[in-house]
C-alpha cells in the first residue's frame, strides 16, 4: 500500500477515530446508530495507523507527484552531447635508459 496520509492529518485520523469508537462502545453515539460510529472510527483509526487511505489513492489525492504519463506520451529523454575525444599527441620519444647489471659480489 501506498502511504498517502502523513503527518497532522495521521494524527487526526488517529484520534477521531478513537474518540468515536470509544463514544460507540461507551453508549453515546454521535449518529443516530451506534454501529455507523464504529464504523467511521474503525475506518479513520486504520487509516490514520496504516497511513494509507484507499479513498485518496481513487481519487489521486494525497500524493506530491504528478500523475503517472502513459508510455506513448512521455517525451524522449535529452542525450547529452559527447564529448569530443581530445586529440592525442605522440610520445615524446625518449631515449631508452641502459639497463642497469647488478655487479656481481
Amino acid at each position: 500500500m501506498k502511504k498517502n496520509v502523513k503527518g497532522l492529518e495521521r494524527v487526526v485520523r488517529i484520534a477521531a477515530g478513537a474518540a468515536l469508537l470509544g463514544q460507540a462502545i461507551g453508549g453515546y453515539s454521535v449518529f443516530e446508530y451506534g454501529y455507523v460510529d464504529e464504523i467511521i472510527g474503525v475506518a479513520l483509526l486504520g487509516t490514520g495507523v496504516l497511513a494509507s487511505c484507499p479513498v485518496k489513492s481513487v481519487l489521486g489525492l494525497g500524493s506530491k507527484k504528478a500523475p503517472a504519463r502513459s508510455t506513448a506520451a512521455r517525451k524522449p529523454a535529452k542525450r547529452k552531447p559527447a564529448r569530443k575525444a581530445a586529440a592525442k599527441k605522440p610520445a615524446a620519444k625518449r631515449k631508452a635508459a641502459p639497463k642497469r647489471r647488478r655487479a656481481a659480489r
